[in-house]
């Protein structure tokens, strides 16, 4: 069974908003992960809403992603933003004996871009 799913943005959330990015790190450690290529990986933090039982509900949910400079570096607080190739991962959630005790949820992402940016700001200073 296909454990991870790619997710229509538009069709499951009323919007996406930028908090922040921040390295992903070791469990217990300070060192920044990498991918087996060795890219960099950030956890960005984002404002998802979304339609629940005919009312609109807003939790802060973490998307992982690859990249070689901070994302979102020149994002504004609470910018409404796009996820690239946007995904979910659902694994099984197992308690130190080994047994499954429920399911964990996951999020990622390869990029993420500002719903107003036409294009790459550093072009755009260039043309101005």
């Amino acid at each position: 069974m296909p454990q991870i799913y790619a997710i229509d943005q538009t069709a499951t959330f009323e919007r996406l908003l930028w908090l922040s990015s921040e390295p992903k790190t070791r469990f217990g450690a300070d060192v920044q992960e990498t991918t087996k290529d060795g890219l960099p990986k950030w956890e960005v933090q984002l404002v998802a809403s979304f339609r629940q039982f005919g009312r609109s509900t807003n939790e802060i949910i973490k998307v992982g992603l690859a990249a070689h400079h901070q994302p979102g570096a020149d994002l504004g607080p609470a910018e409404p933003v796009q996820l690239v190739g946007f995904e979910i991962g659902v694994m099984d959630k197992k308690n130190r004996e080994g047994q499954v005790v429920g399911a964990q949820v996951w999020y990622r992402c390869h990029e993420v871009w500002a719903l107003a940016a036409t294009g790459p700001r550093a072009k755009q200073a260039e043309a101005s």
